[in-house]
C-alpha cells in the first residue's frame, strides 16, 4: 500500500521524468484535500528535478544570462488528493522548438488495488529567455540534453 512507502522515487523515463511526492497536512485546505495551487508546486519541483537529472541547473543558466519561464499553462483537475496520499508527478517533453518547450505534466495517485487515477493534467509551454525577458534560442548542448540526444 502506498501509505507505507518511505523512500520517494525520482527517475528519468523515456522523454521525461517521474517524481513521487507525499501529501502533507500543509498541502491541504480546510476540507482536507490538496489546495489547487499546490499541484503547480508539485509540477514545478518535477520540472526542476527532471532538469537536474539532465545536468541542467538553474544556477548555470543564471551565469549565462538565461532562464526558463512559463509562458502558458492549461490545467484540468480531476478527483482530489488527500493527506498521506503518495502521488507521482510525470513530466514528458512533447515538442521542442527554437526557444520553447512544450510539456505534458500529470499528477497520478496509485490506488490500493494498483490502478492509477489522474488527479491533475497540464499542458505547459515553457519559454527559454534572456534576463531581459526576450526569447532566446536553445543552445545546441541544452537542446541535445532535453531531447536525450546528448549528455
Amino acid at each position: 500500500m502506498s501509505r507505507d512507502k518511505t523512500v520517494l522515487a525520482n527517475r528519468l523515463i523515456p522523454d521525461g521524468h517521474e517524481m513521487e511526492v507525499r501529501v502533507y497536512y500543509e498541502d491541504t485546505d480546510f476540507s482536507g484535500v490538496v489546495y489547487h495551487s499546490n499541484y503547480l508546486k508539485y509540477m514545478e519541483r518535477s520540472r526542476t528535478e527532471w532538469l537536474r537529472h539532465l545536468k541542467i541547473f538553474h544556477t548555470d543558466l543564471e551565469k549565462d544570462d538565461s532562464a526558463f519561464a512559463i509562458h502558458r499553462m492549461s490545467l484540468k483537475y480531476g478527483p482530489p488528493a488527500r493527506i498521506d496520499d503518495l502521488l507521482t508527478v510525470r513530466t514528458t517533453l512533447q515538442k521542442l522548438t527554437g526557444a520553447r518547450s512544450f510539456l505534458r505534466q500529470e499528477v497520478w495517485r496509485t490506488e490500493p488495488d494498483g490502478s492509477q487515477t489522474l488527479l491533475c493534467g497540464a499542458d505547459v509551454e515553457v519559454a527559454f529567455i534572456n534576463h531581459g525577458g526576450g526569447a532566446k534560442r536553445f543552445p545546441d548542448d541544452l537542446r541535445a540534453r532535453l531531447t536525450g540526444e546528448g549528455g
